[in-house]
């Protein structure tokens, strides 16, 4: 895996020698242009002084330098053709055009000027490769010094990087030497301001986590307090039904048996899913959930415990409507609110369910004729295990917190009213409506 120092240095450097190569590239278009406007200039001068030379004693003078030159001379008569060329093996063709050309010639390119002279023509030309061979040797001595310092600038990049993530290493060693139980935010007085957004978002974190890791401790220890009364109390009925004499009192302690077995497998049943909600993740993909046709199953499932304790359980006239959400927690929440009306309302009474669209809201309502819930106590009965002082019907008081948990989870709201004329207790869960 590759450091932040060796990718800044690579970054760098390799930025560096894009800038440099780009340098060059323009040192060496500059050198040529001011090499090309230098020879060209030299070109014509040459030319201009040769127009009047006696060839005889031009032959004579440069034949010695002429093996040295890159440059070539010509003189041509009009009637006569060529008269002089400074270098037999670079003879170029005959060119009446006057001025500077290129020219190609025995696949080698040529700056050629020519100029007319009377019954003469002299032509002066160079190899292009001279200019452009100089031009690369101008760009490359003004380029050498900052390729030769290139490995330096790679050592102070590489030792100035590493001093500069220091700090990052400090925070690394701080976090390494933590016990887990210690989730105190990190101190971010000291720190450079690109690693401030780091530190922060970590304590953001360590937070959260410590909100999370005290909840599970209060959930656990509330849990176990919980559950040790209901076993105490099973494990006093099963010793009581093993002393019993008469097959009568058998039967009643038995009986007493089966219900604390019933109100713990309850609790238990609350606890995990609880547990489960704390634990599961929002969803990314939601499902359409079709309230009505789930509360028509959840009134026909309670219908049996509804009539065991001859209480009206019945599904109002509404609207088909439908939210987002996991089907499951939908059902979940639901069969909460119906449980928890059966179970305070007395028999004789009456429970109705409704779902009906508000607005751009579906609204589902659970209302009993039961003891209600004073205004006061609105608040608190969404915590888990509270139990009010009203509170007479058995439950594990985590009923409304589970329905909160998971109107939460969703961004539904929930309100808590008076029953019909001003009786029981009207719940209503407010959540927005899916455009089918």
């Amino acid at each position: 895996m590759i450091s932040i120092r060796q990718r800044l240095l690579i970054g760098l450097l390799a930025g560096l020698s894009g800038v440099l190569g780009l340098a060059g590239y323009a040192t060496y278009r500059q050198a040529r242009a001011e090499i090309n406007a230098l020879f060209d200039y030299q070109l014509r001068q040459t030319a201009l002084a040769m127009r009047q030379q006696n060839l005889l004693t031009l032959a004579l003078s440069g034949e010695a330098r002429d093996e040295e030159s890159d440059v070539v001379v010509q003189v041509w008569d009009r009637q006569r053709g060529l008269l002089y060329v400074s270098r037999k093996p670079w003879e170029l063709p005959f060119a009446t055009e006057p001025g500077f050309a290129d020219l190609l010639w025995r696949d080698e390119l040529w700056r050629l000027f020519t100029l007319p002279a009377g019954a003469r023509i002299v032509q002066v030309a160079q190899p292009v490769r001279v200019r452009r061979r100089m031009s690369a040797d101008i760009a490359l001595r003004n380029l050498a010094p900052f390729l030769l310092l290139l490995p330096v600038m790679g050592l102070v990049v590489w030792f100035g990087v590493g001093a500069g993530l220091r700090p990052l290493s400090r925070l690394a060693a701080d976090l390494r030497q933590r016990r887990p139980v210690e989730l105190a935010p990190v101190a971010v007085e000291r720190l450079p301001a690109e690693l401030t957004p780091l530190a922060s978002a970590l304590n953001d974190l360590l937070v959260r986590l410590t909100q999370t890791l005290d909840a599970q401790r209060q959930f656990i220890a509330d849990a176990a307090h919980e559950l040790r009364t209901p076993l105490t109390a099973v494990r006093l009925q099963a010793e009581i039904a093993q002393r019993a004499m008469t097959d009568v009192e058998r039967a009643g302690t038995l009986a007493t048996l089966r219900a604390g077995l019933t109100r713990a497998s309850h609790l238990v049943e609350q606890l995990l899913i609880m547990a489960r909600l704390d634990a599961a993740p929002v969803a990314e993909r939601l499902e359409s959930v079709n309230l009505l046709e789930m509360a028509k199953q959840m009134v026909v499932e309670y219908a049996a415990i509804a009539d065991d304790r001859c209480i009206d359980l019945g599904l109002l006239p509404g609207d088909a409507v439908t939210v987002a959400g996991e089907v499951g927690e939908w059902r979940t929440l639901l069969g909460n609110l119906v449980d928890n009306a059966l179970r305070y309302t007395p028999a004789g009474g009456r429970v109705d369910v409704q779902v009906r669209q508000v607005g751009a809201e579906t609204v589902l309502s659970v209302t009993d004729t039961g003891p209600g819930i004073p205004p006061e106590e609105r608040e608190r009965v969404f915590d888990r295990f509270y139990r009010g002082p009203q509170a007479t019907a058995p439950g594990s008081g985590l009923g409304l917190a589970i329905v909160k948990r998971i109107a939460d989870h969703y961004r539904a709201r929930i309100e808590l009213g008076e029953g019909e004329s001003g009786l029981g207790l009207c719940v209503m869960v407010c959540a927005p409506i899916i455009a089918r």
